[in-house]
């Protein structure tokens, strides 16, 4: 043994390489999005707990409240396990939803990897790939709001209407203030085509005469959007309490 180094005994390795995995799945979960609200999981709070056994992960997590729906649940808890699979030192991943009033049949269907028509076949009116893509757009409107509300405005500035996606990377380097939401609107705007920065969440150029009106949909979906995540906080602190 050189000289300052420690020995180790094999429980103290085993702890290390455990808070390690422990971290690393975390770290894993902060891109999972409570899909009403665009906020982590982590974030918000939902993730209780997390156990590793060699390479097997246990994550229990728990929403605000009993009543949350059953399919934002199910969404929350079938990406919560994928995220925790694709590590690859990952065997399995046992994902629980306490104190919710699905949690059995969730539990069992996210443990069997079924579709959420299988878990639910009394209730379900289809998959969930629509509930996805209809957050996604309420996400990308609520992350452009978030850039167009720190802009600078008025001088000699163009309207933000005319705007590139290059020009609007360009003044994030510039603007420290501007990199975090930049580069969150960003990394959705970059999965719709075109070189506009701001556009409608399908993917479409807004006409100079409707920008008032899409500026309209913008704000009301951010407002309506943090007004929800602002309520679970509320539920969530009280279900500390």
């Amino acid at each position: 043994m050189r000289p300052n180094e420690v020995a180790l005994s094999p429980m103290v390795v085993d702890d290390a390489l455990t808070c390690a995995r422990i971290a690393e799945v975390r770290l894993a979960l902060e891109a999972i999005r409570d899909p009403e609200l665009d906020e982590t999981v982590t974030a918000m709070g939902f993730i209780k707990s997390i156990e590793i056994d060699g390479g097997s992960v246990s994550v229990t997590f728990q929403l605000p409240t009993q009543w949350c729906a059953a399919n934002f649940a199910f969404l929350m808890a079938v990406d919560i396990k994928a995220a925790v699979m694709a590590l690859p030192w990952v065997r399995s991943a046992e994902i629980t939803l306490r104190e919710h009033f699905a949690a059995r049949r969730i539990n069992e269907a996210v443990a069997l990897d079924l579709s959420f028509m299988e878990a639910f076949p009394q209730k379900a009116e289809g998959e969930l790939d629509g509930l996805r893509h209809t957050f996604m757009e309420k996400a990308f409107l609520a992350r452009q709001h978030a850039v167009l509300d720190v802009l600078p405005k008025g001088g000699n500035l163009p309207s933000p209407a005319l705007w590139t996606v290059a020009e609007l990377e360009r003044m994030a380097r510039e603007e420290t203030y501007l990199a975090e939401p930049v580069a969150r609107y960003l990394a959705l705007r970059r999965n719709l085509p075109g070189q506009v920065a701001f556009i409608t969440a399908r993917g479409e150029a807004i006409e100079p005469g409707l920008w008032a009106a899409h500026m309209r949909t913008v704000r009301g979906t951010a407002v309506t959007m943090a007004a929800n995540a602002e309520h679970c906080r509320i539920l969530a602190a009280a279900n500390l309490a």
